[in-house]
């Protein structure tokens, strides 16, 4: 026998909005937590997240900032150097 209505019902969830919706049922599922404790889990990981993504953000900052250092302190010693031989050619 067959049933005559076989189409499934599909949801449609945002990747992250999916996964989120897993996640919290599994907690509860499988952890035995409350809905509370899971969501506060999840939105704890979120926060988790953000900040890594902030750490990242700002080592990138810091590190474009360091080479700009650097290539400033070099020019100056270039230029420090030429002006060094410049004095040491006119004494002569």
């Amino acid at each position: 026998m067959i049933p005559e209505n076989t189409s499934r019902k599909s949801y449609w969830y945002g990747q992250y909005e999916g996964f989120e919706l897993r996640s919290q049922r599994r907690l509860q599922k499988d952890l035995g937590m409350d809905e509370a404790a899971a969501e506060t889990i999840l939105s704890l990981r979120s926060q988790v997240i953000e900040l890594q993504s902030r750490i990242r953000q700002l080592e990138a900052e810091l590190t474009a900032q360091h080479v700009s250092q650097e290539l400033r302190l070099a020019r100056y010693r270039e230029t420090y150097y030429e002006a060094t031989w410049l004095e040491l050619e006119i004494q002569e």
